[in-house]
């Protein structure tokens, strides 16, 4: 039976401290933003960060302490990913926001299913694929299980369009399914079938061509502004609230370029800062991951662990450079209530599975 632990509080303070500072950003970034171009307050979008942030602290506090057992096993798990693809189909149906079906259209706000899939979706293939088989036969039909799920969840985001988080949600499973020692061959395929839905899906919109032309070739002027702002603020940067590229330069730097408005208003020292935050995060993230009870635990903890950090690693890549543009948000930072709400519910998790431990 696994022993109660201390819960982490280094990582719930990090992930609090994290949280807090990305109102603080979203409201420096947003507010030219908000009054100039949606003409509503100021603070319009940093109060919406904080009601996001309390909200997610309250999903935080019940993912912490729900019962895990009960939580990762396939009666709960599953029924909780079919809803996800509801939500997913609801979504697709709805008349579009911006061009795409990325938002469920609630009576009261908006949420996005594919940040819930984030949880959902490694939550499922933990619990179908921490479970004991005694024959083979029926472990390989988990396994198969497994790459349909994902498969589902996959296609269903990525015709919204999102192909960011598709690939983001891809990658999640795929190293839950690695953690499950799924067997080289269905892998291979898998990968192999990916690849080639994720060209096709390229080729068909042009724009994601342009991105991938301007990555090798010429700088987009998204990415442009972005590689401006976080020269132009040296080692201390600029000062909170004085950066000058969110003033209609680079295009909403509230959200996915997030990193470069640090960059510019807090320095080499404030990004420096954010992803040493972000690094120790994940490393405490890694830490349940090792130290999880159970084969289910495990598996959830490595699939949530990825996904923060690659998702991470991707926006702030795209803000240097480093990638072409994918449109993922910085985990805890980048205005985004769905986002934001899920990876505090994400490190709910993750501090559940700590304490419980062995």
């Amino acid at each position: 039976m696994p022993k109660t632990r201390q819960l982490d509080h280094a990582l719930l303070a990090l992930a609090v401290g994290t949280a807090a500072i990305g109102v603080v950003m979203v409201g420096s970034a947003s507010g030219p933003l908000a009054r100039e171009h949606y003409h509503v307050w100021e603070y319009e979008f940093a109060v919406r960060q904080l009601v996001a942030m309390v909200l997610g602290l309250l999903g935080m506090l019940a993912a912490t302490f729900v019962p895990l057992d009960r939580l990762t096993s396939w009666k709960v798990a599953f029924p909780l990913l079919v809803a996800t693809w509801a939500a997913l189909g609801i979504a697709y149906v709805q008349a579009p926001i911006a061009g795409t079906h990325r938002w469920l259209q609630l009576p009261v706000s908006s949420v996005q299913p594919s940040a819930i899939a984030k949880v959902t979706l490694p939550l499922a293939i933990a619990a179908l694929l921490g479970r004991s088989y005694q024959e083979r036969r029926e472990r390989a039909r988990a396994q198969r299980g497994a790459i349909a799920m994902t498969g589902l969840t996959v296609a269903l985001v990525l015709v919204e369009p999102d192909m960011g988080s598709a690939l983001l949600l891809l990658t999640a499973a795929t190293s839950v399914l690695l953690l499950a020692d799924l067997p080289l061959r269905p892998l291979a395929t898998m990968a192999v079938s990916a690849a080639v839905v994720f060209a096709v899906f390229t080729v068909l919109r042009p724009y994601r061509v342009e991105r991938l032309r301007t990555f090798f070739g010429d700088t987009s002027y998204q990415v442009q502004q972005s590689l401006i702002a976080i020269g132009g603020g040296g080692v201390a940067g600029r000062g909170l609230g004085d950066g000058l590229q969110k003033l209609f330069y680079l295009p909403q730097p509230h959200t996915d370029f997030i990193f470069a408005v640090i960059g510019e208003e807090l320095g080499l020292l404030g990004t420096l800062g954010t992803l040493a935050l972000l690094g120790v995060i994940v490393g405490r993230a890694l830490h349940a991951t090792r130290h999880a009870s159970t084969r289910s635990a495990g598996l959830l903890a490595g699939g949530l662990t990825v996904t923060l950090s690659v998702q991470a690693l991707l926006n702030v890549s795209v803000c240097l450079k480093l990638l072409p543009a994918k449109g993922l948000p910085l985990p805890l930072l980048s205005a985004g209530g769905s986002d934001v709400m899920l990876t505090l519910v994400a490190i709910g998790l993750l501090l559940n599975i700590g304490k419980e431990g062995s």
